[in-house]
């Protein structure tokens, strides 16, 4: 039951789609930011000043700016699919990416983009009666501008999980009774599967000891701030664009799928599945590992010996610097559970 009987939070279970999903997902989130009653959503949270971003003061022609903005994201970005494991690595990474690397155009896999993570990136406590940890597991990236045009970034924005168990459990305190079956079929209709969660910008020249500051300075006693979900995205884009890292391979949608986005004008139904190169994996025996004493031992769980980030010279003359990622590699049998203890660690398929 997700329900936590002594802290009343509902836990919503995250269960990460297939890659070959995420063109219908798109294809989704495409018609959510054509919807009438999203745009007047929007603008009714920008009213209220619940909006991380204002490209206007009008929040009418604010909501019209990020939601059409959003659109040329999803309609014309790459897609990104991490597996679990992956996304443990890409969130080990994040939190030691140097102080002094400052945010680059160059450090992007695309221009634009839609990633979905196979784990949870970071939670909040939310929703109508704030009784739900909300899991974030997916974000958008594009060019904007932050806050005027001589600012140019990149913007991001975050996406949640539905959770239709929750939408069951918390109807009756939203009509006060309980509700009828059609109105909990519309209730869960007019749910979609991935739901605009929060935006932000990431203003280039910036460092990531900007960032850390600023996650500081805005963090709640509930720590609902951003900025660790926005390092955990750009250490995966420093990972996938490591040669000897990482692996890519390509999945596509359904022959429907690739149709419907060739007859809509978006862009290819192409799936990037990046993994992390399987010779960082150790090369453990199956049931027992011997010790250079010869003592043999039988490991219960696979477990990170960590790795760590180094600044290293590239480009013309090798005067140009880049942030590489010194890799872990897993220990342990194969067939155990991988055991990560307090911090998430591990990038791998």
């Amino acid at each position: 039951m997700p329900l936590d009987p002594a802290t009343g939070l509902w836990k919503s279970k995250y269960s990460a789609p297939h890659a070959r999903e995420l063109p219908s997902i798109r294809a989704s989130l495409c018609d959510q930011m054509r919807s009438p009653q999203i745009f007047a959503f929007h603008a009714q949270m920008i009213a209220e000043g619940r909006v991380g971003l204002r490209p206007a003061d009008d929040p009418v022609v604010a909501a019209k700016i990020l939601l059409d903005d959003e659109y040329e994201r999803l309609a014309n970005g790459a897609l990104y699919w991490v597996s679990p494991e992956m996304t443990q690595v890409a969130s080990a990474a994040a939190e030691t990416l140097p102080e002094d690397l400052r945010i680059d155009e160059t450090h992007q896999p695309a221009n634009r983009g839609l990633i979905v993570f196979g784990e949870p990136v970071g939670s909040y406590i939310g929703d109508m009666f704030r009784d739900r940890q909300i899991p974030i597991a997916a974000m958008t990236w594009g060019s904007t501008f932050y806050p005027t045009k001589n600012d140019p970034a990149i913007g991001v924005t975050f996406y949640s999980s539905s959770d239709y168990e929750y939408v069951r459990h918390v109807l009756p305190r939203i009509v006060g009774r309980k509700p009828k079956s059609a109105e909990l079929d519309r209730a869960i209709r007019a749910t979609p599967e991935w739901m605009w969660d929060n935006e932000t910008a990431l203003r280039y020249g910036h460092t990531i000891g900007d960032l850390n500051l600023a996650h500081e300075i805005s963090r709640t006693p509930q720590d609902q701030s951003v900025i660790p979900w926005l390092k955990v995205l750009y250490s995966s884009w420093l990972l996938m664009t490591q040669p000897g890292i990482t692996e890519v391979s390509q999945e596509r949608a359904g022959r429907n799928q690739q149709r419907r986005d060739q007859r809509e004008g978006r862009r290819n139904s192409d799936v990037q599945v990046v993994h992390v190169h399987r010779r960082h994996r150790d090369a453990a025996p199956t049931n027992n590992q011997t010790n250079d004493a010869g003592d043999e031992r039988e490991f219960a769980v696979r477990w990170m010996v960590r790795g760590h980030w180094r600044n290293q010279a590239y480009g013309p003359n090798r005067q140009l610097r880049r942030p590489v990622w010194i890799n872990p590699h897993i220990k342990g049998p194969d067939d155990k559970p991988f055991k990560t203890g307090n911090v998430v660690h591990v990038w791998d398929r």
